[in-house]
């Protein structure tokens, strides 16, 4: 029986800018940062929001995933869903994120589109009350 997602990959340039960002200007919890395996110079470095399960794979293309270099830089169909996007869309843009599409509310849902540091599109949901 599957019981969750366990994690999810965006695939990115710069791992320690990535980073940076997830953590510091989403408050994202830095799960995991090591060696892919001893000797490697690319690592594993996963976030999630507080109190997730799922973990974001913050992954830097090599040789081994070099078919998804084209994607660094695009949108990866993520969604984060968030409680409070008002507060949320404020929050961020004083951090200076770049919002692709401002909130936009819908009978589903409120939606906005932001840009991380490596270029990539995130869907931000708001589910309907």
């Amino acid at each position: 029986m599957i019981t969750h997602v366990g994690t999810v990959s965006i695939f990115v340039e710069d791992q320690d800018r990535a980073k940076a960002f997830y953590t510091g200007k989403l408050g994202f919890e830095l799960v995991t940062d090591q060696p892919l395996f001893p000797g490697a110079t690319n690592r594993w470095v996963s976030v999630k929001p507080p109190g997730s399960t799922t973990e974001v794979v913050l992954y830097k293309v090599d040789e081994n995933w070099e078919h998804y270099k084209p994607v660094v830089g695009k949108s990866q169909a993520v969604t984060f869903n968030v409680t409070d996007m008002t507060a949320l869309v404020a929050s961020l843009k004083a951090k200076g994120i770049r919002f692709i599409t401002e909130p936009d509310p819908q009978p589903w849902g409120t939606s906005a589109i932001i840009e991380d540091s490596e270029g990539n599109h995130l869907l931000l949901v708001q589910q309907p009350t």
